[in-house]
């Protein structure tokens, strides 16, 4: 697939065109879904297409041809913002992830005053939401009936941004999302051997993580399942939940507890769990790009220094030898398909992604282990051939 944006004239000779376009569409999520010519004209000559801070382009496919159109405003300001609209046939094929991908790079690359790119979107979107992960956008805000809804109650809208420093080395930078951080989930035995060590050293773990000063509220407590305890934990802040993670790992519990299957939710932090696992398969997703590939520098950036990978034959690379080897060869095939996505929290800063892909007319399954620091990057990497 190979995308394209084309300036757009929208009070010259694309203004029909773009009339067309806007009146024989439907935009569901966007503040209004249909245009009339009327609207249309009366929007052009009001500047909202064109102007010294606006600039409108075409989305052109070299498949599926034109596709939708795209707007970038306040483009003299520290904050660019963006509006993008996909044809009804042309959504759910990657389109959108691609038009983004080259605004991101057209904006940090031509316009020195912008810092910061961002795009809101009504919260139930979750189409262009996710399009804004695949693009290492950070989710920074959830407005409150911010999303007007023509004969309806408003929607929140929610607010994703790139800055040029994120651009610039590839790199996402966390958000915090708030002063208390909270952990609600269950500890589950396998066997009578596990719940006698959980019982030998639970009243211990207790009190001492009841005595940590940024403590709030800790219970661990048996369910009437055998062997399973339910876990509820409070902590004023990140650094708090953080320096109690770093106690417990060195304790007596963390040490005889440490096979025992755990199944927890973590709400409140920058970086929880699920926030977590979608920057990975953003990363992820941007190493199977030929054009990340095909630079080191991006390559580099998203490797961990001591990375290996085990290939599809059985050779063990190092991140020096795989970035030398992608520079030469990075692939041709720009829209892989992965499919069987699972993604596991294996640590407060691990993620272990599985998946199917099918990658240039090879299919395999696929297993990363990224850490986060605070930026992912990837640890280890294997493939697997399937026959």
């Amino acid at each position: 697939m190979g995308i394209t944006l084309a300036r757009m004239d929208p009070a010259g000779i694309d203004g029909a065109a773009l009339a067309k376009f806007l009146t024989t569409q439907v935009f569901p999520f966007h503040v209004r879904p249909r245009w009339t010519s009327t609207q249309v004209r009366e929007s052009i000559d009001d500047g909202a297409w064109h102007g010294d801070a606006v600039a409108t382009f075409w989305i052109d496919d070299d498949r599926d041809g034109r596709v939708g159109v795209l707007r970038l405003d306040d483009l003299d300001d520290a904050t660019a913002m963006i509006d993008l609209r996909l044809a009804d046939d042309a959504r759910g094929r990657g389109h959108g992830s691609a038009a983004l991908r080259i605004a991101t790079d057209l904006v940090f690359s031509r316009y020195p005053a912008v810092i910061r790119f961002e795009g809101q979107t009504r919260e139930d979107n979750v189409a262009m939401r996710r399009v804004f992960e695949r693009c290492g956008w950070v989710h920074e805000a959830f407005y409150r009936d911010g999303w007007p809804v023509e004969a309806a109650e408003p929607v929140a809208s929610v607010a994703y941004s790139v800055l040029r420093r994120d651009w610039a080395t590839g790199m996402s930078t966390p958000v915090p999302r708030g002063p208390e951080v909270t952990l609600t989930g269950e500890l589950r035995c396998a066997n009578a051997a596990e719940a006698e060590r959980v019982h030998a050293h639970l009243a211990e773990h207790i009190a001492l993580t009841r005595a940590e000063p940024g403590c709030l509220s800790f219970d661990v407590a048996p369910t009437e399942s055998e062997g399973i305890w339910r876990v509820s934990e409070r902590f004023v802040d990140e650094a708090a939940f953080d320096a109690h993670q770093r106690r417990v790992a060195t304790s007596t519990w963390g040490r005889e507890t440490a096979g025992i299957e755990r199944s927890y939710v973590i709400r409140g932090r920058a970086r929880d769990a699920e926030s977590l696992a979608a920057a990975a398969w953003s990363a992820e997703e941007r190493l199977l790009n030929p054009a990340v590939r095909a630079d080191p520098r991006q390559v580099t950036a998203l490797l961990d220094p001591s990375f290996v990978e085990i290939g599809q034959s059985g050779r063990r690379w190092t991140r020096d030898a795989i970035v030398a080897a992608l520079r030469e060869d990075p692939g041709a095939d720009d829209a892989p398909e992965i499919c069987e996505k699972e993604s596991r929290l294996v640590g407060p800063d691990n993620v272990l992604l599985t998946y199917l892909l099918r990658f240039e007319d090879r299919v395999s399954r696929r297993s990363s282990l990224w850490r986060f620091d605070p930026a992912p990057r990837c640890l280890f990497h294997q493939g697997t051939p399937v026959a």
